[in-house]
């Protein structure tokens, strides 16, 4: 009987503890309701908040073939000089022609420059800086870039994702419009700025190269008027060598043979040139520059929205903690009346 009755004991145990919980279910409800309410008010205290996504694809705007075509024609224009810094200079322009122009966009994205600008005319930042200081104002300033996060694509797609805190879809919508206008402005300005500046060292590479020719065609000139060489005797240079059976290219006659009067004229064609070609790509650069680009395709309307704010998991921890609570308080209010019954007996 002795072995059997601590079995016994602890079902009657068992049996009194869930008695004394049913016994105290009031107690436990008014606790867990208001634990519930104080949840609630927790709740309504947090700030609303919403994380909006929007999907940045490649464009497709006919704009961009102009600019492809630009950067054709600069290449096909192109000096080749053989000095190994003109080499790398050239390598470095061919590496940023081959980068994707949705690439470009999310690299000028990324300084937050467009963004910053956007949200310092903001409401909500105006409020936040109205009692600070410039220097905590710049820090209040970048605290708020971190709230933007750009999405690499995953493998085998183009699309990247733009991931923004606020707490207005609404206003996000504009901020994320104003700021990829912004993007797009400041990326076409910088492309421009860069095939004038590649065009503009081209033709300072064709001059060089023209007043270098230039010097050498006066000093042959010098040389033809100096032996009277008036016409071209690069005919009757390679008439002689035949005769003596040599056999001598045009290229390895001396040039002044061709006479002053070719060569003054090759001279004055040279000091006229007007590189016309040049000018016809640099006109194409200032179309683009009128010319509004697309350089991404997006829709803010199909801006992604959720809210960061768990009301629902809230308000289940708040009901679970206060039935947790509600259950330990009536079970030691319990054994503090038992001890004080056995103690008066």
């Amino acid at each position: 009987m002795n072995k059997n009755s601590p079995l016994y004991d602890d079902e009657i145990d068992l049996i009194a503890l869930f008695k004394i919980i049913w016994d105290g279910k009031i107690k436990i409800l008014l606790i867990t309701l208001i634990s519930f309410f104080v949840g609630f008010g927790y709740n309504s205290q947090i700030p609303i908040n919403y994380l909006n996504s929007l999907t940045i694809n490649p464009s497709n705007d006919i704009e961009l073939i102009k600019l492809a075509n630009i950067q054709k024609l600069i290449k096909s224009n192109q000096s080749n000089q053989s000095n190994q810094s003109n080499q790398s200079n050239q390598s470095n322009q061919s590496n940023q022609s081959n980068q994707s122009n949705l690439v470009r966009f999310i690299n000028e994205l990324e300084d937050y420059e467009e963004f910053l600008l956007t949200i310092k005319n903001t409401k909500k930042f105006q409020e936040d800086i109205l009692k600070l200081n410039i220097e905590d104002q710049e820090i209040e300033l970048f605290k708020y870039a971190k709230l933007l996060e750009i999405v690499k694509p995953k493998k085998n797609e183009e699309s990247f994702t733009i991931d923004y805190k606020w707490h207005d879809p609404d206003e996000a919508k504009k901020i994320f419009q104003e700021t990829l206008n912004l993007t797009s402005k400041n990326l076409k300005r910088l492309i421009v700025l860069e095939l004038s500046q590649i065009l503009e060292f081209e033709k300072k590479l064709l001059i060089n190269k023209d007043l270098e020719r230039l010097d050498y065609l006066k000093e042959q000139s010098a040389i033809a008027k100096e032996l009277n060489i008036i016409d071209n005797q690069i005919d009757n240079v390679n008439l002689f060598f035949s005769s003596v059976s040599l056999n001598i290219s045009t290229a390895d006659i001396a040039y002044y043979l061709r006479g002053y009067k070719a060569i003054d004229k090759e001279i004055e064609l040279i000091e006229n040139r007007d590189y016309q070609n040049l000018k016809f790509i640099e006109q194409e650069i200032n179309d683009l520059k009128n010319t509004e680009i697309e350089f991404v395709k997006y829709n803010v309307y199909l801006m992604n929205i959720k809210s960061l704010k768990n009301t629902k998991l809230i308000l289940v921890i708040s009901i679970l903690l206060g039935l947790i609570v509600g259950i330990f308080y009536v079970l030691i209010s319990n054994a503090f009346k038992l001890k004080k019954v056995s103690k008066r007996n």
